[in-house]
């Protein structure tokens, strides 16, 4: 913790932080190895490591930086309000120590601005987004500055990087407001300054190179949405995903989203479990999730269950409540899937758009056809023939509402898209549209945008630019905010070229 690391300051005699001149930032081989340890998870070697370090050179901040990864880390991952508010504090310490350092050294606005950044996340997820807009910007223009004043720093771009590829999302109506905060990127020249870092060496040799692959992959996965690049670039760098736990994570994760739920699991079931890596509940969710897809209920029920046991934080409870619902539904419990529903309502935030999908379906009354549950389920999961035949032993017409004819449609499309028959998913796409664009379920905005990616890949740039246009206008509540951004990602991707 930082009140730790502070102690050690008093300890070895430290001159009080107004005193500048013998503050350094040293990035030793000492400090690189606690930093692949923290990226790795494991956060109790890296603390002692960090503990050698400042009692064998008591002036060198990087320590403090690397202590303020910690706390990232157990924020972003699972921290609880009641950790944030601690934490938040020793932030302002964190601030105030690396700015009492050697003005002329490339650490001294960077280190600032990646504490700016992390916290700029942290605050998104703690729902202080006017402060969080706020630490991005501080971020973005002390990146800036010190690029111009050393250019050959290369860490710079890493984060720069990434935030230039996030503003580049925001639609071209909207870009007077980042222009006046003094913030301009593009999707193109973001990645470009993380491809040139990447191209540097692996992981070890980048200083911060973990942190440039991470980006790079959810980057490329989510806004550039070329996943099987994501994938090629995982098995071309060889990520040890066995020893390090947030690229498990991030690959399970990953693959997870891109209906790879087999490859998800071999990931999670092969990564070490001797060393004594950072708690992370979200791992049982990946888990569930998993075994959900392959309708294999009861591991599912086992690991969503310990996911909301052991989270201390309210982000995804709701999510998980309907998966453990659909999971006992699975097993034909009905009475348990209701009263999961029913904790739906209670339990949890609405803030991240999975929780808002979640509340929205336990509040409707309309229950789903049990094919077109596991045929969505399969396909989540990649077992798309499995899903198919699921929704082939259904007659869309004698289902019962509108709702079960929408999502019959919907995933009819997702199938088809997913195994390459454009030509079978459009006319369910289109008909998804039409039956449900005034409606508040996601289905037609998703399915305007995955028309929009179709004519994309066929080169048919303005009807790909249609689709994203209409994707934007849908009235649905439950994905918005992640489909409007990869409309808008779409947007920028046509215009660029």
């Amino acid at each position: 913790m930082m009140g730790a690391i502070l102690c050690l300051f008093i300890q070895a005699g430290m001159p009080s932080v107004a005193v500048s001149s013998s503050y350094t930032y040293d990035f030793n081989a000492r400090c690189q190895t606690a930093y692949q340890l923290i990226m790795a998870m494991r956060i109790r070697e890296a603390q002692q490591l960090m503990e050698v370090e400042q009692k064998a050179h008591p002036d060198n901040l990087i320590p403090v930086l690397l202590q303020n990864y910690i706390d990232f880390m157990e924020l972003f991952f699972d921290g609880g309000p009641a950790a944030y508010q601690q934490k938040l504090a020793d932030r302002n310490t964190c601030l105030s120590l690396l700015a009492s350092g050697n003005r002329d050294s490339p650490y001294y606005l960077f280190t600032q601005a990646v504490v700016h950044f992390q916290w700029s996340l942290i605050k998104v997820k703690f729902g202080d987004r006017i402060s969080a807009a706020w630490e991005f910007r501080r971020a973005y223009l002390m990146f800036s500055e010190n690029r111009k004043r050393y250019p050959q720093f290369y860490p710079n771009d890493i984060f720069l990087g990434a935030m230039k590829t996030a503003i580049g999302t925001v639609p071209e109506g909207y870009r007077w407001i980042s222009d006046i905060l003094g913030m301009k990127g593009s999707i193109e020249e973001g990645m470009h300054m993380l491809k040139q870092v990447i191209a540097r060496g692996d992981d070890q040799q980048i200083l911060f190179g973990n942190e440039a692959y991470i980006y790079y992959c959810y980057l490329l996965f989510y806004i550039e949405r070329n996943p099987e690049a994501v994938f090629r670039f995982i098995r071309g760098k060889n990520l040890d995903t066995r020893q390090n736990q947030l690229y498990a994570f991030m690959v399970a994760n990953l693959a997870l989203n891109h209906h790879r739920s087999a490859y998800a699991l071999r990931v999670l079931q092969n990564r070490d479990q001797q060393h004594d890596y950072l708690d992370m509940p979200s791992l049982d969710f990946e888990l569930g999730s998993i075994y959900l897809n392959s309708l294999q209920a009861d591991s599912a029920i086992r690991y969503l269950q310990a996911f909301l046991q052991r989270t201390k934080t309210d982000y995804y409870k709701k999510d998980a409540l309907l998966r453990l619902s659909w999971a006992y539904t699975l097993k034909g419990q009905s009475a348990m899937a209701a009263q999961c529903r029913q904790r739906i309502l209670k339990e949890g935030s609405a803030i991240v758009d999975a929780d808002k999908t979640a509340l929205l379906e336990a509040r409707k009354n309309t229950p789903v056809d049990i094919h077109i549950l596991r045929a969505r389920l399969l396909s989540d999961g990649g077992y798309f023939r499995q899903a198919l035949d699921e929704l082939n032993s259904l007659s869309a017409t004698a289902l019962p509402d509108y709702l079960n004819k929408l999502m019959y449609a919907y995933f009819m499309a997702r199938i088809y898209d997913e195994m390459g028959e454009d030509d079978k998913a459009i006319p369910y796409y289109q008909a998804t549209i039409e039956a449900g664009r005034n409606l508040p379920e996601y289905y037609a905005a998703r399915a305007a945008w995955q028309m929009g990616m179709i004519y994309e890949k066929r080169n048919e740039p303005q009807k790909a630019l249609y689709y994203y246009n209409l994707c934007l206008q849908m009235p649905e509540k439950e994905y918005k905010n992640s489909l409007d951004q990869w409309a808008k990602a779409g947007i920028e991707r046509i215009q660029n070229k």
